[in-house]
């Protein structure tokens, strides 16, 4: 258990459903890549760089760039971080257009839900900063101190601290597809490592691969068992 997570996704998750929605299951997943074609694993278009010499030898040298950038499949210093969430399909398609604006790389302030109605993305909504008050130079020391001796005091893990409840964080819908356009789940292998994970498949033939930072493949048949009751 990591002390520093936030509060459990589902307890995150249930105060943005509406009136009579069911939630099946709900999980932090703060990485998203893509596995569209076309697109590099950050989801943006992968351009030819020696076009003039013909679409064949553009394309590998397309990839042969990409590779370098830490783009390939074999892995590399400069790679994505292992991806939580992987969008499967082509550019445009139900699964692409629907998380498309989200940025891929996030934070543990990222859940996806599913519910009796729909597969729903929620984000954490970060509050502007605050406008700096102004203070005596006395008044900014005294907090300062008190600022300090809290530090020095207190245990803290991530967001969180010793004796403190963790706290509720307002979450709002950024992404969602609806049920009738999801065709299935099934427990499945994603990628040459064969990583275990539950897979959506949608109407039109795209669909996304959960990951969810797990290797275990039993928990994965767990969650398909709760997402098909």
């Amino acid at each position: 258990m990591n002390l520093g997570y936030p509060l459990g996704a589902a307890s995150q998750a249930l105060p943005s459903l509406d009136p009579g929605e069911r939630l099946l299951w709900a999980a932090y997943g703060r990485t998203l890549n893509y596995d569209v074609r076309g697109l590099d694993p950050w989801g943006v278009p992968k351009k030819s760089v020696l076009g003039k010499f013909g679409s064949g030898a553009a394309n590998f040298a397309g990839d042969m760039v990409s590779a370098a950038l830490g783009g390939g499949d074999d892995g590399g210093a400069s790679n994505p971080p292992s991806p939580q969430v992987i969008v499967l399909g082509e550019q445009g398609g139900i699964a692409h257009a629907a998380v498309r604006e989200l940025s891929t790389s996030g934070s543990l302030s990222r859940l996806w839900a599913l519910t009796s109605t729909r597969l729903l993305v929620l984000e954490r909504v970060v509050p502007p900063p605050e406008t700096p008050s102004k203070k005596s130079f006395m008044s900014k020391a005294i907090g300062f101190g008190k600022d300090i001796a809290a530090i020095m005091t207190t245990k803290t893990y991530g967001e969180n601290a010793a004796g403190v409840p963790i706290a509720r964080h307002e979450m709002v819908p950024r992404a969602g597809i609806p049920r009738d356009r999801i065709a299935g789940f099934a427990v499945a292998e994603h990628g040459k490592k064969k990583r275990p994970c539950l897979r959506a498949s949608f109407v039109d033939g795209s669909g996304m691969d959960f990951l969810f930072d797990c290797d275990d493949p039993r928990q994965f048949a767990w969650l398909y068992s709760v997402t098909v009751n």
